[in-house]
């Protein structure tokens, strides 16, 4: 990803998603952690209204992205949460779906990675592994592995993203949020209980509305809507290891807004994975004319149209095999 502008929109997505986690703290104390979900998806796919469907996406793909990247990661990743696992420690392990996305671009997709990237991705893990040993604590084995599976879910829900083809990204979202909505209030209904859900509702303040409303606006509308966008137009290698960034970031917003405190492992992980970062985005050697005339023809060939709401962009490092 060379364009600067679309860089830029990449760690956009980090630093608000990084803050997403403290106000998914402030909405969790009204709101049970399903029902959250819903409200989230339901909200944004009231855009639906506005937004027409994006018809040239078949709906299987449309399917997979409310299935694995909306509805199985939140499930997953809340009920992790409502039995045991911490925020701060979520949104750590959360980002295995980093390496995962990589993965299954390879496989599935047949996607190649540069050294460097590799390189790179492999400090920001293992700086998110010098995070994690400073989290410290215990945490029950089954909740660990709840989160994990959100990580899975969310890069197999990228992957179907990245078939879809979509020519209007963020119209995309909004359709696959107005699908994954109903699945996830028949979830809360049977996880989080009727009781619950009633009590939300009749005890409503002030703190939980203003969390739910940046969930909405921010972290899914603009920073969800972007990521859709970059996916779409690049390979997956290529965007999901920005999102290693997160943590860190996430970690200084609570030491801000929570007063919760940094030692000395945690800020030694996030300099290593922010070095990871900057090896993965560093500008690589200035083309020459025999790579100006092969990144025209690739662009030719490929089958992914640019979305007219953004700048075009080119498909770096990658041959789009059975796309």
């Amino acid at each position: 990803m060379r364009n600067p502008r679309h860089i830029t929109l990449a760690l956009t997505i980090v630093a608000i998603w990084g803050v997403n986690f403290v106000a998914i703290g402030y909405a969790l104390d009204g709101f049970p952690p399903i029902l959250l979900a819903a409200l989230r998806f339901a909200l944004t796919g009231l855009a639906a209204f506005f937004i027409p469907r994006p018809k040239e996406v078949r709906w299987y793909w449309a399917a997979g992205i409310s299935a694995f990247m909306f509805f199985g990661q939140y499930v997953l990743l809340f009920t992790g949460m409502a039995h045991g696992m911490p925020e701060g420690l979520s949104s750590l392990v959360l980002q295995c779906q980093a390496p995962f996305t990589v993965l299954a671009a390879a496989l599935l997709l047949g996607e190649r990675t540069g050294a460097r990237q590799l390189l790179g991705i492999a400090a920001a893990v293992a700086g998110l592994v010098i995070i994690g040993t400073g989290r410290g604590g215990t945490v029950p084995l089954g909740s660990l592995l709840l989160v994990i599976a959100a990580g899975a879910s969310w890069a197999i829900g990228s992957i179907c993203n990245r078939k879809a083809g979509a020519t209007d990204g963020f119209a995309l979202m909004v359709w696959a949020s107005l699908y994954a909505a109903p699945p996830l209030a028949v979830a809360s209904l049977f996880i989080d209980g009727p009781h619950r859900i009633a009590h939300s509702f009749t005890h409503l303040h002030l703190s939980p509305i203003l969390g739910l409303l940046y969930v909405v606006a921010l972290s899914t509308f603009v920073g969800l809507g972007a990521w859709v966008v970059l996916i779409s137009k690049y390979p997956a290698s290529a965007v999901a290891p920005y999102t290693l960034g997160v943590p860190p970031i996430g970690m200084v917003a609570s030491a801000i807004v929570t007063g919760e405190r940094m030692n000395a492992l945690e800020l030694a992980g996030a300099a290593v994975v922010l070095v990871g970062l900057v090896a993965i985005v560093w500008p690589r050697r200035l083309p020459t004319t025999a790579d100006t005339d092969t990144d025209t023809r690739t662009d030719t060939n490929t089958d992914t149209a640019p979305n007219p709401s953004v700048l075009t962009a080119k498909v770096e490092g990658t041959t789009p095999a059975a796309v």
